[in-house]
């Protein structure tokens, strides 16, 4: 993480340097935030960030670029959803953190306008309006002649993504405008107009989110905000029907101003007009804002839905419109962020916690405290590195908060005793006892023992019956959950030893769904070698890799015996996956699994022709179009052991197109440029020679 510190070193080369890594790393916190829906850093966090950043840019005096996140809102749209045009930009708010700034922010306006409302006592002082601040994800909703035609998200504040269908799914957000509850004439309402507000969850219907998530074995949402843009953001309308969102409009976009001469009245006027709209006051100085500030800080644990902070805005339109805005934010309004919850307690004692993908994590478990309205005794550490940093031990008085709101974390320790020695990491697994490493240069922890972990068992059984895995039809996410949740598998050995007609008495487990569970069972006891050590869960190898290594190789037992030099010399695989590999199998837990697995009949397919024989060895492929008989991307995965080089696009460096059902452009593209065409029915002579 950046540091706080200012460095000493500001020739403009290193300024720059810092500039650009600052650049680099926010682009991908905006990527996270805003289109995966998963940060990894809180918003105060970010924020500091962004503010070191800003103050680069302003020592360093060059131009900025537009890309620059200083510039900019949002994030680039992801491929999902169409791209939709704003009326108007969506921007961004800028953030005050304490009550000089937002005492700043209103000596800016007033400063602004000289004497015209220089006396607070005058009867039309400046009025600022206070609005909670939803934690939620921002909309933009497009009305013309009354009616909703198009809902798109923020995006980089320009263009969005389309999602009406999903937010007509959300009772607060109505399909037609109407004048007031009463009257359906919507003569008055322009014919476009942008209504702008805040998508989000109520804590009652996160909590119920989240016990679904758990019962079906799904991970639970992190918190609101995060399971609220998920949820908008479904490509099938009817998961976002199921999980019960909410709106609040609080702004306009195009059309905005013929409705209203102030944002009291706005929020007026959308209510009667369908809207849901917040609590809202109206004051005149900075001190009453921060009165305001402090009420709702109090309650806002109970509230029914999340709010992070208040915003600030001048009330009066045309005053906002001479305040005007800068590049991602306006100048009269300003977000005042709530900071975490701090309290004291104890550590009862630190634990080493195993994480599905084999991580090793501490956590402190704690004497109980209430922080922001939940009852915590339990923390993560994250990693060791970071419990010696903030000097967390047994018996430690400890300082938590619950990161963004939600997370529980420690962070620090209150009057360090000099004479504790602080905790080691354990030097094996403690659900399986396998040996632990640590790759160079990571500071996670990890469990070697990842086949025979019943900490990781839910998470490699998935991966292991997947379709790049062993494609094993009919073992879903529930049922693998409630077979390791009642012991019935400890290992993925037993898939091929479990008598599934155990299972008739289950719920949905019906004759015939069982026979074809164990018809894929069985088929899957001979696909092919490079299927086969994807399906391991080995760190580092993918399709790709494992592809290479059977081509390589030929069999699973010279796999198992090379060493960390002959892998080093196969292309694409480096020193990290080399030493990956070659732990994986050293590992006696994980050769006595796969040693069960062939003891149970499983034998992967070894490569019988060399790849030099094979018509396509060497050649670049490109297939398009559907298949009747082979999935697309299992015909890729074939090609590539028989040494062909699948790729994306044709070019003139393209051999072959194979063209299925429905082919379009790419086929276009070989006919241009005098590409060699075949069909499915010499594709799967190719596939089996």
């Amino acid at each position: 993480m950046e540091s706080t510190q200012p460095n000493r070193d500001n020739t403009p080369a290193t300024l720059k340097q810092r500039i650009d890594s600052l650049r680099i790393t926010l682009k991908e916190h905006n990527y996270r935030y805003y289109t995966l829906d998963t940060p990894i850093i809180t918003d105060a966090e970010y924020d500091r960030l962004l503010r070191q950043l800003e103050a680069l840019e302003t020592e360093l005096g060059e131009p900025i670029p537009s890309d620059s996140p200083t510039q900019t809102v949002g994030a680039p749209l992801s491929a999902t959803f169409q791209p939709r045009e704003h009326g108007e930009a969506l921007l961004s708010l800028a953030n005050a953190f304490d009550a000089g700034e937002v005492e700043a922010f209103v000596r800016r306006i007033h400063d602004q306008f000289g004497d015209q409302f220089g006396n607070q006592a005058d009867d039309q002082p400046l009025r600022f309006i206070i609005e909670p601040k939803i934690d939620g994800l921002a909309i933009n909703l497009r009305y013309e002649q009354g009616k909703l035609t198009v809902a798109a998200t923020r995006g980089d504040g320009t263009v969005g993504e389309d999602v009406t269908n999903n937010v007509r799914t959300i009772a607060d957000i109505p399909w037609h405008l109407q004048a007031d509850n009463t009257d359906t004439d919507s003569a008055d309402i322009p014919d476009v107009l942008e209504v702008r507000g805040e998508v989000y969850m109520s804590k009652a219907a996160f909590a119920e989110l989240n016990a679904r998530q758990d019962a079906e074995g799904a991970a639970p949402f992190a918190n609101p905000r995060n399971a609220a843009a998920g949820s908008l953001r479904q490509l099938d309308a009817r998961i976002t029907a199921r999980r019960g969102l909410n709106f609040f409009a609080y702004g306009v976009g195009v059309g905005g101003r013929h409705i209203a001469t102030n944002q009291s009245d706005l929020l007026s006027r959308l209510h009667d007009c369908g809207f849901a709209v917040q609590q809202t006051t109206l004051v005149n100085s900075s001190a009453e804002l921060l009165q305001h500030y402090r009420q709702l800080q109090q309650q806002r644990a109970s509230m029914p839905y999340d709010i992070d902070g208040v915003v600030y805005k001048l009330n009066d339109f045309e005053l906002q419109d001479r305040m005007g805005a800068v590049a991602r934010s306006p100048r009269w309004a300003i977000a005042h962020k709530f900071l975490a919850e701090e309290v004291e307690t104890t550590v009862h004692r630190i634990i080493w916690q195993v994480g599905r993908t084999g991580v090793i994590t501490p956590v402190a478990e704690m004497q109980p405290v209430a922080v922001g309205g939940v009852t915590v005794s339990r923390a993560t550490l994250h990693n060791i590195d970071e419990l010696h940093r903030k000097q967390v031990y047994a018996g430690a008085q400890v300082i938590v908060r619950r990161a963004g709101d939600v997370i529980p974390e420690v962070v620090r320790a209150v009057d360090v005793d000099e004479r504790i020695s602080f905790p080691k990491a354990p030097d094996h697994c403690p659900a399986c006892g396998a040996s632990l490493f640590r790759i160079e240069g990571e500071v996670a922890i990890r469990c070697s023992g990842g086949l025979s972990c019943p900490a990781q068992l839910t998470e490699h059984l998935r991966h292991f019956v997947s379709r790049g895995g062993m494609d094993i039809e009919g073992m879903g996410d529930k049922l693998i959950a409630r077979l390791v949740e009642e012991h019935l598998i400890t290992d993925i050995a037993d898939l091929y030893e479990f008598d599934y007609a155990s299972l008739r008495d289950w719920p949905g487990m019906g004759a015939k769904k069982i026979t074809n569970l164990q018809a894929a069972i069985e088929q899957s006891r001979h696909r092919p070698l490079a299927r086969f050590l994807y399906a391991l869960g080995i760190r580092h190898v993918g399709t790709a890799t494992a592809t290479a290594l059977a081509s390589y190789f030929s069999t699973l037992n010279h796999i198992m015996q090379t060493d960390a030099e002959t892998l080093i010399d196969i292309p694409d695989i480096g020193p990290e996956v080399a030493t990956s590999i070659i732990s994986f199998f050293s590992e006696t837990h994980n050769r006595d699994v796969i040693q069960r697995l062939l003891d149970a009949g499983v034998q992967p397919a070894s490569r019988q022709m060399t790849l030099s024989d094979h018509p396509l060895s060497g050649k670049r492929v490109v297939l398009t179009g559907s298949f009747a008989a082979i999935d697309r991307r299992m015909a890729q995965e074939k090609l590539r052991t028989l040494g062909a080089k699948p790729t994306g696009s044709v070019s003139k460096n393209t051999d072959i197109v194979i063209a299925g059902e429905k082919s379009g452009s790419k086929l276009t593209r070989a006919h241009e440029l005098g590409i060699e065409v075949a069909g499915e029915k010499q594709l799967l002579a190719w596939l089996n020679p």
